[in-house]
């Protein structure tokens, strides 16, 4: 486990705030987003995607394992050449995965300034 990088807590940081929830027309609650970003102080990356294609992690609260799926949230974003999605399980921030458009590897997360919400 290690802590999140500046870069990829910014990106959690302005999902939970902008993001959009993906394939759902629905308006995501003050609170949820407000319940969901007082977590991050606690937030580690407990893995890494293996792909190779993408730099998408694992991530857990402090002291916590992952949770069992029972509800899911995922709120999404995109730059010019990949999707960012944040999975919310459970109430919980559990995975930010960057999904590129094309075949060419992106081995980091982009800057918030270059994600459209």
């Amino acid at each position: 486990m290690r802590p999140l990088a500046d870069r990829e807590r910014d990106l959690l940081v302005a999902l939970i705030a902008r993001g959009t929830e993906h394939g759902v027309d629905r308006v995501i609650a003050a609170s949820d987003r407000e319940r969901w970003a007082g977590q991050l102080p606690g937030v580690m990356v407990y893995g890494m995607c293996g792909c190779g294609t993408c730099p998408s992690i694992d991530l857990v609260p402090e002291g916590y394992d992952r949770p069992t799926t029972a509800r899911q949230t995922v709120l999404e974003a995109s730059t010019s050449n990949a999707f960012l999605l944040l999975f919310i399980e459970d109430d919980r921030p559990t995975y930010l995965e960057l999904a590129p458009f094309g075949d060419e590897p992106i081995t980091e997360f982009p800057p918030v300034a270059d994600v459209e919400f």
